[in-house]
C-alpha cells in the first residue's frame, strides 16, 4: 500500500503524518500528477491496482461500513497470479 499526499504545503502533510503515524509508505505529489492520471475527483480516493498494473477497483471517499468490501477486494487481488 502506498498513499499519495497532495498537500501543497509539505509542513501540513508532515503535521498530519506525525499525528496519525501511518504504517505504510506515503509519497508526496503536490502538483497532483497522479491524481490527474487516475482521475481522482474526491478525497480520499482509493485505486486498487493488480500485480500487472491494471486498475481493478476505484473508490471515492471512505465510509467505515465499506471497509469489509474493500478488504475483500484487496484479498481477491492478492490471491490472483
Amino acid at each position: 500500500m502506498i498513499a499519495i499526499n497532495l498537500d501543497l504545503d509539505r509542513a501540513d502533510a508532515d503535521k498530519f503524518l506525525d499525528r496519525f503515524r501511518p504504517t505504510f509508505e506515503v509519497r508526496f505529489d503536490p502538483k497532483g500528477e497522479l491524481a490527474a492520471i487516475y482521475k481522482v475527483q474526491a478525497m480520499p480516493s482509493s485505486v486498487l491496482i493488480d500485480r500487472h498494473g491494471v486498475t481493478r477497483f476505484t473508490h471515492q471517499g471512505f465510509r467505515p461500513v465499506d471497509g469489509a468490501a474493500y478488504e475483500a477486494q484487496v484479498q481477491k487481488l492478492l490471491a490472483e497470479r
